[in-house]
């Protein structure tokens, strides 16, 4: 049994059929929100400061605090740990638009930090990993995801 069926048993059932987008929204967002609450949380940021910097509930920054359990939030990803630089950066970023009290502008750059980190993601091949192993449609050269 390969890896990635290995560690899809582990985690649950598999899903017959799952968009690329959908990938992103309910494995890859919640990942990248954990990391850059870790990021905020290391640099000494309030939770009820970091709910309102990644635009979510106080309690969902709790859930991204939990370490692996039922109740965690994000941890279905690992993102590798040349990616965790970038995400550091992005946290920078979003801290000192915040910092500066431009409300009007947070969520933009919010935004568009996440969506680079996204992208960085995607061209390092984290979601197409992702994809395969939640998703049994997807062999092992699909080009889905690029």
């Amino acid at each position: 049994m390969s890896s990635t069926k290995q560690k899809s048993k582990k985690r649950g059932k598999r899903r017959t059929w799952l968009m690329p987008q959908e990938v992103v929204v309910w494995y890859v967002l919640p990942a990248i929100r954990r990391e850059l609450t870790r990021v905020m949380i290391k640099k000494k940021k309030p939770q009820k400061q970091i709910a309102k910097m990644l635009g979510v509930t106080e309690p969902a920054i709790t859930q991204y605090k939990l370490k692996k359990s039922k109740r965690s939030r994000g941890d279905q990803v690992n993102i590798p740990n040349k990616i965790l630089v970038d995400i550091e950066k992005a946290a920078d970023v979003i801290i000192e638009a915040y910092e500066q009290n431009d409300s009007r502008e947070i969520y933009e750059i919010m935004t568009r930090e996440v969506n680079h980190l996204i992208e960085i993601l995607k061209d390092a091949g984290v979601i197409c990993d992702v994809h395969r192993e939640h998703c049994e449609g997807v062999h092992e050269g699909c080009k889905a995801c690029q």
